[in-house]
């Protein structure tokens, strides 16, 4: 794989992941205006959690999009996170969405270490 194409793969993997962490936020969020909410301060944590992992993993595909380092560090520890989650589900009763998440985490956790910046340019 080129250098050029390694970095897509990686900046476009960061990004689903980061677009799929702000649709459950913005999914927790109507759930938490349209029903009513046990654990409001719980909720709001984690959909601040999921916010903040959204806009990081998004910066870190802009780093692999500019062929930096900035974003090889977030994206392989927010994956190695996410192969523990996979781990989690699966032995949660949860084994195909366990199996989905540790593949999807693997292959992002591969793409980001292949994508080594250009250390000859400036």
């Amino acid at each position: 794989m080129s250098e050029v194409t390694a970095h897509r793969v990686a900046a476009v993997m960061v990004r689903l992941e980061a677009a799929f962490l702000a649709l459950i936020a913005l999914y927790l969020l109507l759930r938490t205006l349209t029903s009513e909410v046990q654990e409001l301060d719980a909720v709001v944590a984690e959909i601040i959690f999921l916010a903040l992992g959204s806009l990081g993993l998004y910066f870190a595909g802009a780093g692999f999009l500019a062929r930096r380092n900035y974003g090889r560090g977030p994206a392989v520890m927010a994956n190695l996170i996410a192969l523990g989650l996979a781990y989690y589900m699966i032995d949660g009763g949860r084994i195909l969405w366990g199996i989905l998440l540790g593949i999807f985490a693997a292959l992002t956790i591969l793409a980001a270490l292949s994508a080594i910046p250009d250390s000859r340019r400036r």
